[in-house]
């Protein structure tokens, strides 16, 4: 059981930010998952990634990066994250980061199983 819309706003928030901070090459793979444990989505490009200094701070609303002139190149408010965390806390799930600096970023998002 989940909110349709709500998990449709999530994915489309983590591929926007997969094209607003891809080169201009951009490729973007999308991944599902089911099993036991319960069932996941991963968002993945292959753009700037995010330094491990800045990862857990990405998720706090209104927060941007802004190292390298980053806030002048790609527009955003700085709320998309929080709102995916946020949805996916309302469901009793949980939204990951996984992302190198130059190799881009996965976000994969998990949802329990009802049992």
């Amino acid at each position: 059981m989940a909110d349709s819309e709500a998990i449709t706003d999530a994915i489309i928030n983590l591929i926007d930010n997969a094209i607003k901070y891809s080169s201009e090459n951009k490729q973007i793979e999308i991944e599902t998952k089911a099993d036991k444990e319960g069932v996941f989505v991963a968002i993945r490009d292959f753009g700037l990634g995010i330094e491990e200094k800045y990862q857990k701070m990405v998720f706090d609303k209104f927060y941007r990066i802004t190292e390298g002139n980053l806030a002048h190149k790609a527009k955003g408010s700085g709320i998309g994250l929080s709102i995916v965390s946020h949805i996916m806390e309302a469901h009793k799930g949980s939204v990951k980061l996984i992302s190198k600096l130059g190799e881009g970023s996965t976000f994969i998002l998990s949802f329990p199983v009802n049992k």
